[in-house]
């Protein structure tokens, strides 16, 4: 299952419009590219949005990110420990740095 605008918002129980769909869209994108990034797994950049579904630690992480985007867009506190822990186990299991 890819990740969606409408389910984060479902889970997250945010009201939604247009607006904040669009936004909630835009912290998917960045937190996929982040993580993505971090990883620093090659492959990953070519993947599907089906593919990367079937890498449910991947999902995880990019909903965590995405939320915490959404509650602190500078990220002030940094990324979160949840987010590190998932990256560092994709990283073994994909063979990133």
């Amino acid at each position: 299952m890819a990740i969606d605008a409408q389910a984060l918002a479902d889970s997250l129980h945010i009201d939604t419009d247009v607006t904040e769909l669009a936004t909630l869209n835009d912290l998917i994108v960045t937190a996929k590219i982040l993580v993505k990034d971090s990883v620093a797994y090659s492959q990953l950049d070519t993947m599907t949005d089906d593919q990367l579904s079937a890498i449910p630690l991947f999902e995880s992480a990019v909903k965590a990110l995405a939320t915490a985007l959404y509650y602190d867009r500078t990220l002030s506190n940094g990324m979160p420990k949840a987010v590190d822990i998932m990256i560092v186990h994709l990283q073994g299991r994909l063979g990133g740095i």
